[in-house]
């Protein structure tokens, strides 16, 4: 049965309501109406008619009776959040004790009104009908997130994926230009290039990993490296050791990062094991906002310092380190530390 009660303003609400009394379905309208809420209600009263009109759909709002001859509310309420989620539920009951009441917000009601004071139902309506609007705002704000998000995603594992690509060719072709070289300067020369790619391409890998991270793992980064170029070294025991704490840094300083990292180490392998054996002791840490990278030994003769030194005043480790703000040193009165470098650690953690 559809009742219409046409007050002087406001929009048509349509309403779905769930009672076996026609008497009390006109004192519902009535209350709505008086109120100047402009309704156009339909009322039912089995479990056949309520599942058929809430399929329909379309509903503003479902008001519903505690109990009926052959329904109950509850059951009516899982019917209306399993087909029509979203939609406010307010029972209208004559008697609804705490503990019941309690019960049915509990399963997801929005409200609930008893038919002795249906004074109080325009307003719980009103209510109701505004916090669904709320909530309806927010899920769509959500999903325009989660949306904009995910294309973000795909296009960041696209960008991912090309880089990669590019990188690998890059390598090929400068192992190629390696092959064919016709003298050891420039394969020389080639394979430097190709080692310093090699850390780009690690370094993105570590920071991206499918997952496009905004913060990057310096210290996994450089225990990989010491442990990778360790063990490339033909016929050669340098064992490398860490004492390294958890250090990130924001995704930008990535790769200057990772290409200063390399730069040391590449040089202290070539170049301060004169007897090609030794330990490579990693040192990585964060102490009063200072970033500290550090290799050493056992002991360093002063013809290994001074030969990784000279070897490392390069175009390519000036350039990193004014990036980064780092400071380079090599201690000539620490015969154990090779190395030290430092560099602020404000965007470091």
């Amino acid at each position: 049965m559809s009742v219409q009660a046409h007050p002087q303003s406001g929009p048509m609400l349509r309403i779905l309501l769930l009672e076996d009394s026609v008497l009390d379905a006109e004192l519902v309208t009535e209350a709505l109406a008086s109120a100047d809420l402009t309704v156009s209600m339909e009322r039912v009263d089995t479990a056949a008619d309520f599942v058929r009109a809430v399929q329909e759909g379309g509903w503003d709002i479902i008001l519903a009776d505690y109990r009926l001859p052959a329904f109950d509310g509850l059951s009516a309420l899982e019917i209306a959040q399993a087909r029509a989620p979203g939609t406010p539920f307010v029972f209208v009951s004559g008697a609804l004790g705490e503990e019941v009441a309690v019960e049915a917000l509990k399963r997801g009601a929005t409200d609930y009104v008893l038919k002795h004071s249906l004074d109080r139902l325009p307003g719980t309506v009103l209510r109701a009908l505004a916090e669904a609007r709320e909530r309806a705002g927010k899920r769509q704000a959500q999903d325009a997130l989660q949306t904009l998000l995910d294309q973000r995603t795909a296009l960041l594992h696209e960008l991912d994926h090309r880089v990669k690509n590019n990188l690998q060719l890059l390598l090929s072709l400068i192992g190629i230009e390696i092959r064919q070289a016709g003298d050891d300067q420039t394969r020389q020369v080639l394979g430097r290039m190709r080692e310093r790619l090699q850390a780009l391409a690690a370094a993105h890998r570590d920071l991206y990993d499918g997952k496009g991270a905004a913060r990057f793992d310096a210290s996994s980064f450089a225990k990989g490296l010491c442990q990778e170029l360790t063990a490339a070294l033909p016929e050669v025991r340098i064992v490398p050791e860490f004492e390294v704490e958890n250090v990130e840094v924001e995704a930008a300083k990535a790769a200057p990062i990772a290409l200063l990292f390399n730069e040391i180490v590449v040089n202290a392998l070539s170049h301060a094991y004169i007897e090609r054996h030794g330990k490579l002791k990693l040192t990585l840490r964060i102490r009063d906002g200072v970033l500290l990278f550090q290799l050493s030994d056992d002991a360093f003769s002063p013809e290994e310092k001074q030969a990784a030194q000279n070897s490392a005043s390069g175009t390519v480790l000036r350039a990193l380190s004014r990036q980064l703000d780092a400071h380079v040193e090599w201690p000539a009165g620490e015969p154990a530390t090779l190395v030290r470098v430092t560099m602020p650690a404000q965007d470091v953690s």
